[in-house]
């Protein structure tokens, strides 16, 4: 049975008293430390979230960079190409136009040079034939000489004297 005599009474005061006194100078403070602790925990973790998040967001920034000096990069290439080959149309249009002009200039050149080559020709055929003719007209024409004659101007007519 209970016996609730002074002594029981005096424990339970002393266990009050007790557990006042760890409340006051053990619980409070090892609380207080476990709060702290879990608030840092937390912190720590926010922040870690937080880093994490910028990084990710820093990769994609990266990668967004990468991708857009890329695109430059294949555009300048193809700038470039595009105004090679029409830098190198432009020449050689410009080359073909001079020996296009060249040759004309040159055909232009020989025409004129085988008009007065005919002219000359034509010339020299005339005076031949007047020096032919007044051969001819000095001694009395003979079947021989009307055949050099003819021979000598065909010959003329030719380009081969």
């Amino acid at each position: 049975m209970l016996n609730f005599g002074v002594t029981f009474f005096i424990t339970i005061a002393n266990f009050l008293v007790l557990y006042l006194v760890l409340k006051k100078l053990l619980f409070k403070p090892v609380t207080k430390f476990m709060d702290a602790r879990a608030k840092k925990i937390k912190d720590s973790l926010a922040e870690a979230a937080y880093l994490k998040g910028k990084a990710q967001e820093d990769a994609s920034r990266y990668e967004t960079l990468m991708a857009d000096a890329d695109a430059e990069a294949e555009r300048l290439v193809k700038e470039g190409s595009e105004r090679a080959a029409v830098e190198s149309k432009a020449i050689l249009d410009k080359a073909n136009a001079g020996a296009a002009d060249a040759q004309r200039r040159g055909e232009e050149a020989a025409e004129r040079e085988r008009e007065k080559a005919m002219q000359e020709l034509a010339g020299d055929i005339a005076r031949l034939a007047a020096q032919a003719a007044g051969k001819l007209v000095g001694r009395e024409a003979a079947a021989e000489d009307e055949r050099a004659a003819v021979a000598l101007i065909r010959e003329l007519e030719a380009g081969r004297v």
